[in-house]
């Protein structure tokens, strides 16, 4: 046999016993503990015969009981993030590794993190057409919970920790919420266990920025411009969705300044920044007239005379009297003209 047959007969013999290893370490489950109370008896037996024949039979006998021990496992499940207003569920599974039946109390509150929210513990119970013990929550899973009940070695009770995120509350806010498990038995803390977890906040951040240039004498845009009466000018508002989650009912007002006169029809919005013109969209002066939008660079128009203020509906699904959806990453160009009086 040549060295290199030698070598992949080698290789292919421990990749073997690296299978098996694997297999049979799959199948190997770890023994529960013998239950409290049981009773382990051992009986030795000697046999033996005397000259005469007679046999003979002796038994010695010992008993040894099992003692109670208290054990409990929570599992951790991963940090998640949640819009602000709405309630983050996490699933909880606790299970009595110990050999005895045991009560366990379960609360939950704030930890050290930035902020105070209050969760609460719901069981999954599979209430209002939901299905137990299936760790999603159903929106009929209310019942609140502040035990497991009576457990039995080796049984399971499963639960929710709910973390409401309060309303406005901004982008990046976090709060962290422990989990403590207490069993009755223990005094110690050999049936005790603790989890936490870290809950997010996501919100829409909407960034508005304005400009304005002198069209009369051909400037660019730019944070300031000068002007004579007369003179026409241009401003572009620039409205980005820079957060994570999509911004709604969108509603841009610009009241004009005293000095200025609105240019008729002049309100172009769309997702080019280059000025009023294609693909921008011209809108009318009015709330009659624009269409509803179906892209989040689109929006609707009308300008208010007695008050000068331009009012601008944007997003997708924006009319003329409501705003949008924008989604996050998307932003919309809004241009207007005015002449100094």
């Amino acid at each position: 046999m040549n060295q290199r047959a030698q070598h992949n007969l080698q290789s292919n013999f421990f990749k073997t016993l690296l299978f098996l290893a694997i297999f049979f370490a799959s199948v190997v489950q770890v023994q529960a503990l013998t239950p409290a109370g049981t009773t382990i008896t051992n009986t030795a037996t000697i046999n033996w015969t005397d000259p005469s024949s007679n046999a003979y039979t002796q038994n010695a006998s010992v008993s040894v009981t099992v003692n109670p021990v208290y054990f409990v496992t929570v599992n951790s499940p991963v940090d998640q993030s949640g819009n602000s207003n709405t309630t983050v569920y996490y699933a909880y599974t606790v299970t009595n590794t110990g050999n005895d039946t045991n009560t366990f109390a379960l609360s939950a509150a704030s930890g050290a993190g930035g902020n105070t929210w209050t969760p609460a513990l719901y069981a999954d119970d599979g209430a209002g057409g939901g299905v137990a013990n299936d760790g999603i929550h159903q929106a009929g899973e209310t019942n609140v919970i502040a035990s497991t009940g009576a457990l039995a070695a080796d049984a399971t009770f499963k639960f929710f920790v709910a973390v409401p995120i309060p309303l406005n509350t901004a982008n990046g806010q976090q709060d962290d919420t422990v989990l403590t498990v207490t069993g009755s038995q223990d005094p110690g803390a050999g049936d005790d266990a603790s989890d936490t977890v870290t809950t997010t906040a996501l919100a829409s951040t909407l960034t508005v920025t304005k400009e304005v240039r002198n069209v009369s004498t051909g400037g660019s845009f730019g944070s300031s411009a000068n002007a004579n009466p007369g003179h026409i000018l241009e401003y572009r508002l620039t409205v980005s969705n820079t957060g994570p989650v999509q911004a709604m009912s969108l509603v841009l007002t610009d009241p004009l300044n005293a000095n200025l006169t609105y240019t008729a029809n002049s309100i172009w919005i769309g997702s080019s920044n280059a000025g009023s013109a294609a693909p921008n969209v011209q809108k009318t002066d009015n709330t009659t007239g624009d269409a509803a939008c179906v892209v989040d660079a689109c929006g609707a128009a009308n300008y208010n005379g007695g008050t000068k203020t331009i009012t601008v509906y944007l997003g997708n699904t924006a009319t003329e009297s409501a705003g949008g959806t924008m989604n996050n990453g998307s932003a919309a160009y809004v241009f207007y003209r005015a002449t100094v009086n």
